[in-house]
């Protein structure tokens, strides 16, 4: 058993040396305190079994005796004038002295007003299994009755294979509220950090207390649990409905029947790992008493050592965990526990999400994927798992704290360093610009695909043309259809080389000088077979337009109406109307009299797959879609107001007549 600790407060030099000499006989240890705050500090963090307050240079010597707890024995010393020395003034007893505690007061005012220099009362020490009673006896010597020692047996039984605080916590629940004489009971970890006990909950559905909060120390709200961390000793309290608020849970205990609570340290060798808290609905006798300290005391040790066995475990995980970041450092990273919770991050991470480590630390991986991501994960892990594997690759999506997503690869590892799964570790990769280039790969590739197919539709007119003038040429000699030759060849060689330039560069839209809608739209209709069909362009505008690129998608808009619109009289070309456009954009349209677009194609017009279908359609359509865009335009296909198919094509304000 320690010795006794005795606080003294005193700003006093010389008074401090004086009351440390008086006692330097007694088997206690003097504490020292110059400040009123550092005393406060003390008593809320140590253990303290008395208090001598020097009221002479502790000013406010009143209020710190309030600060003190009613059960610790304090003490007011106070020098006087002449030969009368000090006066030790005892304000606050215990409400049951015990021998021993009388003792230890009789001494500590024996040793300062008289300087005797009295002894201690020889401590009783604890059995390695018990603790000492009231009368001197050890606890585990004492006989219990048989229903309270089976109790301690289990608990000592069950308690030899736990290896973790949940499974105390749920050994100590279970067996104590089995029978009568216990109604509930509940443990709590001390966070010296936030100075607060927080419950341990290892199955919070089975319970119907409101265990889902922390309870805080050092505000005075909590004095039977401000005790126990304070002096580590077992604590009771018998109350009832007038006072409930004096104890956790306070009102709930009280509908429950509860008089009596004991608050018990989980501790050992200085270490304490927690607080147990026990209700009873009768006051406790000396044997539940007994059973208690028993009960817990093995708790304590099998705390210890799952406590030293953790540190260890924790010192060589983290020896992995970092040799595994080592590996993988460049990316973001991260670990994950058994449960899917976030155990560390690096700060690419960080940069990436834009989260802090304290928004992650301890959050599910849900924080970041989604739930498809999430179970894909999973299933990769139990993957690895089975087939011992150590790592595998997974594309998946991460949302950032601002709701943006990136694409990303991530390469996951399982750890496992004793044989036993314990979480995984995983290496994200930024693949959004690669995404960006596969897209970019995967439209060329079907525009060279594509280009196959335009080039054999796009050429089969311009060298119909040229075939039927070289026939004519043939039969008349007429060199007026030479040079028509000559003209049809040179547009499939423009053609050709458009293609090309498409094919090499990507643009649809190279180098733009203004021109006339009017006289392009001309231009246009005479490289097309137009048969019977007419061309209207009754009004004009000026366009900002690549010339040759522009020249294509005019010819097969005609060449769309001609082919595919049987009964086409008339090729319509204007700008957009003022009502048909918004103040901020301009444009033109093409439409024609004929049968008009196929519903069902209407939406899929401009695709160059819909070319293998029985009408034909697509190729130059879509041609019509990619010049279109390369300018910077859009086009919306329509119906005309004659049942005709139409094309409005809306462009940014360039020029304008």
């Amino acid at each position: 058993m320690s010795r006794p600790r005795v606080l003294c407060v005193s700003s006093d030099r010389s008074t401090r040396a004086s009351i440390t000499l008086s006692l330097t006989d007694a088997p206690v240890d003097v504490i020292i305190a110059q400040r009123f705050v550092d005393a406060v500090d003390r008593l809320n963090h140590e253990s303290i079994d008395a208090v001598v307050i020097d009221a002479r240079t502790i000013a406010n010597a009143a209020a710190l005796v309030d600060t003190v707890d009613a059960a610790t024995p304090t003490f007011v010393y106070q020098e006087t004038d002449g030969d009368t020395g000090a006066v030790l003034t005892r304000v606050n007893t215990r409400a049951a002295d015990a021998d021993s505690t009388t003792q230890l007061a009789n001494t500590i005012t024996e040793g300062i007003a008289a300087g005797t220099g009295a002894e201690m009362p020889t401590e009783i020490e604890d059995d390695a299994d018990g603790s000492a009673t009231a009368d001197g006896t050890v606890a585990a010597d004492r006989e219990l009755p048989d229903d309270l020692e089976r109790l301690v047996s289990r608990v000592r039984s069950r308690l030899v294979d736990a290896t973790s605080p949940l499974t105390v916590e749920r050994v100590l629940r279970e067996e104590l509220m089995d029978g009568d004489r216990f109604a509930f009971v509940w443990i709590g970890e001390y966070d010296r950090g936030e100075r607060a006990i927080i419950p341990w909950l290892s199955d919070p559905e089975a319970l119907e207390w409101p265990l889902q909060r922390p309870f805080d120390i050092g505000t005075g709200d909590q004095p039977l649990l401000e005790r126990v961390i304070r002096t580590r000793t077992l604590q009771i309290r018998q109350y009832d409905e007038t006072d409930g608020a004096a104890v956790p849970f306070g009102d709930r205990a009280v509908e429950q029947g509860v008089q009596s609570v004991a608050a018990v340290p989980l501790a050992a060798h200085g270490d304490m790992y927690g607080v147990a808290v026990i209700y009873a609905t009768d006051p406790l006798s000396e044997h539940e008493r007994e059973a208690v300290q028993a009960v817990t005391e093995a708790a304590s040790h099998v705390l210890e050592t799952i406590a030293i066995r953790g540190r260890l475990e924790q010192q060589e995980r983290t020896l992995h965990r970092y040799e595994r970041l080592v590996e993988t450092a460049g990316d973001g990273m991260y670990v994950l526990d058994n449960a899917g919770h976030i155990m560390t991050v690096n700060d690419a991470i960080l940069e990436m999400t834009g989260y802090s480590r304290e928004g992650l630390l301890g959050e599910h991986a849900s924080i970041l994927f989604d739930h498809e991501d999430v179970e894909a994960g999973e299933a990769i892990i139990r993957s690895l798992l089975k087939s011992g594997g150590s790592t595998d690759t997974l594309e998946l999506t991460v949302e950032t704290k601002a709701g943006e997503t990136i694409s990303c690869e991530a390469q996951i590892a399982i750890l496992v360093p004793d044989g036993e799964f314990r979480g995984s570790v995983g290496v994200l990769r930024d693949v959004t610009e690669r995404k960006r280039q596969e897209r970019k790969l995967h439209e060329r590739n079907e525009r060279l695909d594509a280009f196959t197919r335009i080039v054999s539709h796009d050429l089969r007119n311009p060298l119909g043309v040229a075939q039927g003038y070289l026939e004519l040429l043939e039969e008349t000699g007429d060199p007026t259809y030479a040079e028509k030759t000559r003209n049809g060849l040179d547009r499939m060689e423009s053609i050709i080389e458009d293609v090309l330039a498409i094919a090499r560069e990507g643009e649809w839209a190279a180098d733009t000088d203004p021109v006339d809608l009017e006289s392009i739209a001309r231009e246009a209709w005479d490289h097309v077979s137009t048969a019977e069909t007419t061309l209207s362009v009754t009004e004009t505008m000026t366009l900002a337009a690549d010339r040759s690129r522009l020249l294509r998608l005019l010819e097969n808009c005609f060449r769309n109406s001609i082919e595919h619109g049987e009964t086409t009289e008339t090729v319509r070309v204007r700008p957009l109307e003022s009502d048909e456009r918004t103040d901020e954009t301009q444009g033109f349209f093409i439409e024609d009299d004929g049968e008009g677009l196929p519903a069902e194609l209407r939406d899929e017009i401009f695709d160059p797959s819909a070319s293998t279908s029985t009408e034909g359609l697509g190729i130059g359509l879509w041609i019509v879609r990619e010049v279109a865009t390369g300018h910077g335009w859009s086009v919306v296909a329509t119906e005309s107001d004659t049942g005709g198919a139409r094309f409005e094509f809306e462009i940014g304000a360039q020029f304008s007549d």
